[in-house]
């Protein structure tokens, strides 16, 4: 249920940013609430603990975020306090950012690599998959020295793996599994 409730909250917020021509603005709130909830469990137990006064985390979520939120975020923040809801902010901040993604056409890529790659290789890589999904893209980039060489790219629940590790495998599988005569 609460999923739920993250959603209608956070699609009702990404109205309201569009409605009012500051959807970026609001973005970047989100993304910085999101990612301070992500780097602090104490916040996040903080937030989710019913014993806690609405008072009290309405403080400390003023103290942590202050100025560095838009006001009309703060009263986002008072009115999920007023509806018993401020431990989904957490759930309602990674919602809204998946519904701007959506809204603007953007996907994550995640790209798996032996090695660092350069500026360049990314935006080339950025254009190839642009074009052949015709959304904008968005990568996550990690470096795995056991892939050996090549690229592992993952587009939602679709993985293309051309590392050579990967290929090194399905070269043993091929070998073993043939018969000698």
């Amino acid at each position: 249920m609460s999923t739920k409730a993250a959603k209608r909250y956070a699609n009702a917020f990404l109205g309201l940013a569009i409605e009012d021509g500051i959807l970026e603005v609001i973005r970047e709130d989100m993304l910085l609430i999101k990612n301070t909830i992500d780097a602090s469990s104490d916040l996040k137990l903080f937030l989710k603990n019913p014993i806690i006064k609405k008072d009290q985390k309405k403080a400390v979520v003023q103290q942590v975020f202050g100025e560095k939120i838009q006001e009309i975020t703060f009263k986002f923040y008072e009115l999920l306090s007023r509806k018993d809801r401020e431990s989904l902010l957490e759930d309602i901040s990674n919602k809204f950012i998946e519904l701007y993604n959506q809204h603007e056409g953007i996907i994550k890529v995640g790209v798996t690599s032996a090695k660092k790659l350069e500026d360049s290789q990314l935006k080339a890589l950025r254009k190839n998959i642009e074009r052949s999904t015709g959304k904008k893209v968005e990568f996550e980039v990690n470096v795995q020295e056991e892939l050996i060489g090549g690229l592992k790219i993952r587009i939602d629940d679709t993985v293309v793996d051309g590392s050579v590790k990967f290929k090194l495998s399905q070269l043993k599988d091929l070998l073993t599994s043939t018969e000698v005569e």
